[in-house]
């Protein structure tokens, strides 16, 4: 399962395990509740319970032209805008 939920850890950390998830909104790290069983929580449709331990939000939200791969299709485009003006008469060639 993603990030936890190990038995091994319980005894240290009282949780049932940890998830580091980061996205274009920031970093998260969630802590998941021990429980009794996988099946007793499907029987009794109840949630596993998490707790947000960190919450590192962005104060600008990453979009994919802030990345590396990004800037690189930022400059294919221009060079094919570029050829689209030169195509239809927009340059004269030299």
């Amino acid at each position: 399962m993603i990030g936890g939920f190990a038995k091994s850890y319980r005894e240290k950390t009282g949780e049932a395990g940890y998830v580091l998830s980061y996205n274009s909104y920031g970093l998260v790290l969630i802590a998941n509740k021990t429980f009794e069983t996988i099946q007793k929580v499907i029987e009794t449709e109840d949630e596993v319970a998490t707790e947000i331990v960190v919450d590192d939000k962005l104060v600008k939200r990453k979009r994919v032209g802030d990345t590396d791969k990004g800037k690189d299709i930022r400059a294919q485009i221009d060079c094919l805008e570029e050829l689209l003006e030169i195509y239809r008469g927009g340059k004269n060639q030299s």
